[in-house]
């Protein structure tokens, strides 16, 4: 974990180039090494407890990495090999929103928008509405222990968030759905990150150094 009191009066995107810089310092071989790490605290932590707790597999929408990101490859693994049924997201046509698509091995990706991986739309089918996820593993620049989530900017992770949780059973009494960062230790903050109103608001974020658990009054994020 990196203090960043230097940054505390910085600007989203003074923020964003500087834990830009961090994340590229990271050796592809460390990378790897700690993205392994970090799918391996997932499940562990979270995902084992939670089949045993509802009494099935689980449905759960991750990424694949861009550049830098810390890559959940091997969660992806763990999660088929479990029986899960996981899902991925895709820019729409009109490049404002975000859909869901299955997606059941690596070859399912292919280089979508500014080179970013995103399930096939030839060779996946979109999530039904109907459905309902369990976990959501979210990418971003930085973190921190109150929820907060520092994005690229573009707010696609943000309206993906209130659209899922304003169509699905969100809180009922089988499940919650839980909303969970995905990075290196370098990217978890100390102090709050900047944040408004509309932000996805994060359940736990997971690094190489373990899981911070959130509260539902400490939450809230960026971009």
């Amino acid at each position: 974990m990196t203090d960043h009191k230097f940054l505390e009066s910085a600007s989203k995107s003074e923020w964003r180039r500087r834990m830009a810089e961090a994340r590229d310092g990271i050796t592809p071989e460390e990378r790897q090494r700690l993205s392994r790490e970090i799918s391996e605290t997932i499940e562990n932590d979270i995902l084992r407890s939670l089949r045993e707790k509802l009494g099935r597999s689980l449905r759960v929408a991750l990424f694949a990495a861009f550049k830098s990101e810390a890559s959940p490859f091997a969660l992806f693994e763990f999660c088929r090999a479990a029986g899960d049924r996981t899902f991925a997201t895709r820019m729409l046509d009109g490049g404002e929103n975000l859909e869901l698509r299955e997606v059941e091995k690596i070859t399912d990706w292919v280089g979508g928008r500014w080179g970013v991986p995103e399930p096939d739309p030839g060779i996946t089918r979109p999530m039904n509405e109907s459905e309902v996820l369990d976990v959501v593993i979210v990418p971003g620049l930085a973190f921190d222990r109150h929820g907060g989530r520092l994005g690229y900017g573009g707010g696609y992770y943000d309206r993906l968030y209130a659209e899922l949780t304003g169509r699905m059973a969100y809180g009922t009494s089988e499940y919650r759905m839980l909303w969970i960062g995905f990075a290196f230790s370098v990217q978890l903050v100390n102090g709050r990150l900047p944040k408004e109103l509309h932000d996805l608001q994060l359940d736990a974020v997971a690094t190489d150094q373990g899981v911070v658990r959130l509260t539902c009054g400490d939450k809230g994020g960026s971009g």
